[in-house]
């Protein structure tokens, strides 16, 4: 008996051992190391899994949204990457806690708003990074920059200059022996022979060629290189050399690099088939251009959230294809479908229905025209009573409005004198804490209406005793990081954002902004922000209301019409009004 209770018990330890182990090896799976391995293969069980880890809280969350934003970038789904990266970012310039990181988020924000189009916002984070790589002296990060500068560069048609970028990347990166850096500076190559010669610059794009060449060979040497990245590069490369060799007549040595690209296994994918398209539409191979774009179509439709450049080069294409196969009507559905992608803004509905005029005249012109004058005749007199009593009228209107206009710039004239008053005041008085320095100057004028979530989290908990003192001092310190680091201009900027610094739940947080604000989240933001605004419209006059909204941090110009309305009795445009006159 005892024996048997023995055995039962190594057995119930056994099994108790046997699930620890399994608990620890499936939290093994919520760490960045595992996840930062598989999101490319598979990044769809990346996101399960970051999802995962964020609710374990086993990863810092800048680091999970970084992870999101590659795997979403992995699916081509650019403005979920996109959107991610920039959370990252923020997290990173609020904590400042990693400079490298930060670093790394900006070269994403820079190279995804390339991809979706938005060239002058690529160009800004750009800018903003090469600062940052020169400062913590990162070379990978400044030649990614560069050369993403020099993309946008070209598709704004400054090729001159695009060049002068991709030069410069490439004589940063050119003998470097560290594997990334090479691995980098060969995609660069294959890049800039695409851009050369789809401008027709074949001899430069065949030494760019060679050189890439080279380089491949030695990244194969390489023990460390990744399983397939050799024959990818080579996948390309020969494609590539093919089309070149037969823009030069060389048929050959064309046919000859184009059997060495099928020889790949990447020229069976849908991405590897698509290299190979400007080679067979030199050939007039044009139903198997079809078939390859068809294929990457498919691939990109049920994945991605974007439709990018990428895509319009597909689609171009097939235009080139259709036209040589004489199929016109696909010809125009296609161009359709770019028209459609690339027109931005809804097209207007059109009207094609034209309203008919159809002419009445009478039995007898000669009765008509007697009649004609029999009316004018009656109704002459009466006419010119009429009209008497319409300029009247409209001299009355004109004063009415001249009176009410005057009124109602003397009164904004008064309201403009006043609030410069209060700011300078908040400037001049030293009763005022720094903290409250730059608090909007009519929070009194109508205070913000609490929702009712907002009053659950209020209510939520009883107010612990000394709390409110400590809830001012953790405000004193918030409200400085925020004016310091003019958080408020963001326009993605949360209330979670600002209570995950002070380390505060949303309930003693909503309640520590109402007891030293006397408003909610919003409503203490939105100040900042109207402040801000009033200040740049005094400095600067000649801004347009819509720049002056998106300088302070709102998300459009009709929201800072109406909070500025609410919170001052005037409207954006009759403030810059006023300091014109005031100025005069």
């Amino acid at each position: 008996m005892r024996f048997l209770v023995c055995i039962l018990v190594l057995l119930f330890v056994h099994n108790q051992y046997s699930r620890a182990d399994k608990t620890i090896h499936n939290d093994s799976l919520y760490t960045e190391k595992y996840i930062r391995d598989i999101y490319i293969s598979d990044s769809e069980r990346a996101l399960q899994l970051l999802d995962e880890a964020e609710n374990k809280e086993t990863i810092s969350l800048r680091v999970i949204n970084e992870l999101r934003s590659l795997s979403y970038s992995n699916m081509y789904m650019n403005k979920l990457a996109f959107m991610y990266a920039k959370k990252a970012y923020l997290l990173d310039s609020i904590y400042e806690k990693d400079p490298e990181h930060m670093l790394k988020m900006t070269v994403y924000l820079a190279e995804f708003s390339s991809m979706m189009s938005k060239y002058n916002e690529s160009m800004h984070y750009a800018l903003e990074g090469i600062r940052q790589a020169q400062e913590v002296d990162n070379r990978e990060a400044k030649a990614r920059l560069f050369f993403c500068m020099g993309e946008n560069n070209w598709r704004l048609s400054f090729k001159d200059k695009a060049y002068g970028y991709f030069n410069r990347t490439i004589e940063l990166l050119r003998g470097s022996k560290e594997m990334r850096e090479m691995m980098l500076l060969s995609g660069y190559y294959g890049a800039e022979m695409s851009f050369l010669m789809t401008d027709s610059r074949i001899d430069e794009a065949l030494q760019v060629a060679f050189e890439r060449e080279k380089l491949i060979g030695q990244l194969q040497s390489l023990p460390e290189i990744p399983d397939g990245y050799v024959d990818g590069q080579y996948s390309y490369l020969y494609a590539q050399l093919a089309y070149i060799y037969c823009t030069k007549k060389k048929n050959d040595k064309a046919e000859q690099y184009y059997q060495k690209y099928l020889s790949k296994k990447e020229s069976h994918t849908p991405d590897g088939k698509m290299y190979s398209v400007p080679y067979l539409m030199l050939f007039g191979q044009y139903e198997k251009v079809i078939d390859n774009c068809r294929g990457f179509k498919e691939l990109m439709k049920s994945q991605q959230d974007t439709l990018n450049e990428q895509y319009l080069t597909v689609l171009r294409h097939e235009v080139k294809a259709y036209l040589g196969m004489h199929k016109y009507k696909e010809v125009a559905e296609v161009h359709e479908t770019i028209l459609a992608i690339t027109d931005s803004i809804n097209t207007r509905d059109r009207n094609n229905a034209a309203l008919e005029l159809n002419t009445m005249y009478g039995v007898s012109e000669k009765e008509e025209y007697i009649a004609e004058q029999a009316f004018q005749l009656r109704i002459r007199n009466i006419t010119l009573c009429f009209l008497a009593c319409i300029v009247v009228l409209t001299l009355f209107v004109v004063w009415r409005l001249w009176h009410f206009n005057h009124i109602v710039e003397y009164k904004n004239r008064m309201l403009a004198r006043l609030i410069n008053e209060r700011i300078s005041n908040r400037k001049d008085d030293n009763r005022l804490s720094e903290a409250y320095e730059q608090l909007a100057v009519t929070s009194e004028i109508e205070p913000e209406v609490i929702s009712s979530e907002e009053q659950e989290e209020l209510n939520e908990t009883d107010k612990v005793s000394g709390e409110e003192e400590e809830n001012k001092k953790i405000f004193h310190e918030l409200n400085r990081i925020v004016l310091q680091k003019q958080l408020y201009l963001s326009p993605e900027l949360s209330r979670e954002d600002l209570a995950q610094i002070v380390h505060l739940n949303n309930a003693r947080f909503a309640r520590m902004i109402r007891e030293c604000t006397g408003t909610n989240f919003n409503g203490y933001i939105n100040e900042l922000r109207i402040t801000y605004a009033i200040k740049l419209m005094k400095k600067y006059p000649n801004y347009t209301i819509r720049a002056i909204a998106d300088e302070s941090g709102f998300n459009s110009t009709p929201i800072l019409y109406n909070l500025f309305k609410k919170k001052t009795g005037m409207t954006p445009y009759e403030f810059k009004k006023a300091q014109d006159s005031l100025r005069d």
